[in-house]
């Protein structure tokens, strides 16, 4: 496979790891994890049935996938589209419809998919795993939730958890702009979709300039958000936050200590932070990055979802310890999603190049 589908096929993949990793002691705090587990925590993927499970985080991405692909190939067929973020949303429709613990709900708004969502028609899809209550609420409501016009004041972590596959493809625009989107379909306050942002974009220039560092990369980032957001009040919260992280990744503080003075992750700025932290602290050793992420008293299967997204994405693929790949549900799914993705953002790069059919330069939108 080539480079940008390994690397769509290690965000993927790393971000299911690293939430069913995250996800066993999700809600449990650091003394407690430690009487169960031991001093350095949880270590390994804990086995329900034969398999370990993911949370929504991993669920709500896929959908993310599923309605970027659905939607452009809509689009390329049809010569017009809608907005990037009003497919993802009736994506998320057909998500909302699989939270009735393994039967079918009516969403709010029927979705324009429904009939077409694969997701949707996976038995192992249609499960509850502490869905967050702000998506629920937001997707129940009946209206798609934007920048302008906010549902809510949320910045939970659920708007970011989701959003790395706005970094695959940059067809639609700024993927800082549209991932940022994709989290204001939920969360409302700019501590909800801001984030949700910045990991898109990372996850763009991890793909598609691979050739930086990832701190390169990170600080990259940071000038983006603030070329974009800059006149925002909370848009010095999270660039402050992010610098923290970076700070404290040159540090030999301990992971838990370190990642405690970020904060809990339940929120997106520290959830993106604590992510950018453990990666940057262990760039070379995926496994090590993820155990560091979800050890600690906070939103850990988000924390290690996010952090499997970006070391996956830059690392790829083969840098997932392959015990793990085999014991994740789902497994074949993921994979499915990743090559459908990889084959939209494969056409979309030689379609949207120009004539000459190399990749559109990334400083157009970077």
């Amino acid at each position: 496979m080539n480079n940008i589908g390994d690397r769509i096929k290690g965000c993927l993949m790393g971000g299911a790891v690293g939430d069913a990793l995250g996800y066993e002691v999700e809600f449990t705090d650091w003394n407690s994890i430690c009487r169960r587990y031991g001093g350095q925590g949880i270590q390994d993927l804990a086995i329900h049935g034969g398999k370990a499970r993911f949370s929504d985080d991993t669920q709500m991405t896929l959908f993310t996938c599923e309605g970027m692909v659905l939607g452009f190939w809509r689009s390329n067929e049809r010569g017009t589209g809608a907005e990037v973020a009003w497919y993802i949303y009736q994506a998320y429709l057909c998500w909302l419809m699989t939270q009735g613990s393994g039967k079918k709900k009516k969403a709010p708004v029927e979705p324009l998919w429904e009939h077409e969502s694969e997701l949707l028609r996976e038995p192992g899809m249609n499960v509850q795993r502490a869905p967050g209550n702000t998506c629920l609420s937001a997707l129940h409501s009946e209206h798609m939730g934007t920048i302008e016009a906010p549902l809510n004041n949320s910045k939970g972590c659920g708007g970011v958890m989701r959003t790395a596959p706005l970094g695959f493809m940059q067809c639609w625009g700024p993927p800082i702009i549209k991932g940022a989107e994709a989290g204001a379909i939920t969360h409302g306050h700019p501590g909800g979709w801001m984030p949700a942002g910045m990991l898109s974009d990372i996850i763009f220039r991890i793909i598609y300039d691979e050739r930086k560092a990832l701190h390169e990369i990170v600080e990259d980032s940071i000038c983006k958000t603030i070329s974009v957001w800059g006149e925002l009040e909370y848009t010095h919260e999270l660039i402050e936050m992010v610098r923290k992280a970076i700070s404290l990744a040159d540090t030999d503080i301990a992971d838990v200590d370190a990642i405690h003075s970020i904060g809990g992750g339940w929120v997106g700025d520290e959830a993106l932070a604590i992510a950018i932290y453990c990666c940057l602290k262990h760039t070379d050793d995926l496994r090590q990055a993820l155990i560091s992420a979800v050890n600690h008293s906070g939103d850990s299967d988000s924390t290690g979802a996010i952090a499997g997204n970006i070391l996956g994405a830059y690392l790829g693929y083969e840098a997932i310890p392959d015990e793990w790949i085999q014991k994740i549900e789902l497994r074949e799914l993921i994979l499915k999603e990743a090559e459908n993705i990889t084959e939209a953002a494969e056409y979309a790069d030689k379609k949207y190049s120009g004539s000459d059919n190399k990749r559109m330069p990334l400083q157009r939108w970077g």
